[in-house]
């Protein structure tokens, strides 16, 4: 019954690039919730990150077959282009925007000490699935799927190349507002759909986003900017 729903309101190529992403964020929602739970059970809030991350790593896989932009490897080049990228990204990321344009109060927090190897764990967790998962999950919905979604229903008939400037102006904004940092979030998100775009593989803005995100993570722990995460 539930599966005839689905069927009759998103096709399985949808299916693959809404769910994983969506169940990411209704866990996000849920996070308050789920770390009382889990204190109450005794496994302590620090889980709650790393339940999101292989929910989404799960889906990730049982949808695999179903990511056919995903075949396509991107060459040496547009690697290169997509690290130097990712870290125009995280310094785009960390400029000092005023409040009202969504930037962060000043904080004088300082790094983090290393009491236990738990604390080591939970970070790495924390880590892990920020630069490896949540890069996989928000391009193939927001790239792959939202911004050529908009130019047709038939998404997958529409080539990256011919996307047009209406699909990648609406997909950033909407990438932007799921941000706290909104106008970082909307420059992060012209330059992911400009790779996109430009070189036709989805690698490239994977591997970007991977990038801004693995560096922004290093930079809150060792440099104590908290209030990134």
């Amino acid at each position: 019954m539930m599966a005839a729903l689905l069927d009759s309101w998103f096709t399985r190529h949808e299916r693959a690039r809404l769910f994983p992403f969506v169940g990411f964020i209704v866990l996000l929602a849920l996070e308050p919730w789920l770390a009382t739970a889990l204190t109450w059970l005794g496994a302590g809030a620090e889980p709650t990150y790393l339940l999101r991350s292989v929910c989404a790593l799960c889906l990730l896989l049982y949808f695999r077959r179903d990511y056919l932009e995903l075949r396509v490897l991107p060459t040496f080049n547009q690697a290169l282009a997509a690290l130097l990228a990712g870290w125009l990204v995280f310094l785009l990321w960390i400029m000092p925007y005023p409040t009202w344009l969504g930037g962060h109060e000043v904080s004088h927090a300082t790094a983090m000490p290393m009491q236990s190897g738990a604390d080591i764990f939970w970070l790495i967790c924390r880590w892990s699935g920020s630069a490896l998962v949540v890069p996989v999950i928000e391009e193939l919905f927001w790239r792959s799927y939202m911004m050529r979604r908009l130019d047709s229903a038939d998404f997958m008939s529409v080539a990256p190349a011919t996307v047009t400037a209406y699909a990648i102006a609406v997909s950033s904004v909407l990438f932007a507002v799921e941000h706290q940092l909104w106008l970082a979030g909307l420059l992060a998100g012209l330059v992911y759909a400009w790779l996109y775009r430009r070189f036709q593989v989805l690698w490239v803005p994977i591997l970007a986003h991977v990038t801004t995100n693995a560096v922004l993570g290093l930079w809150v722990v060792y440099g104590g900017h908290w209030q990134y995460w």
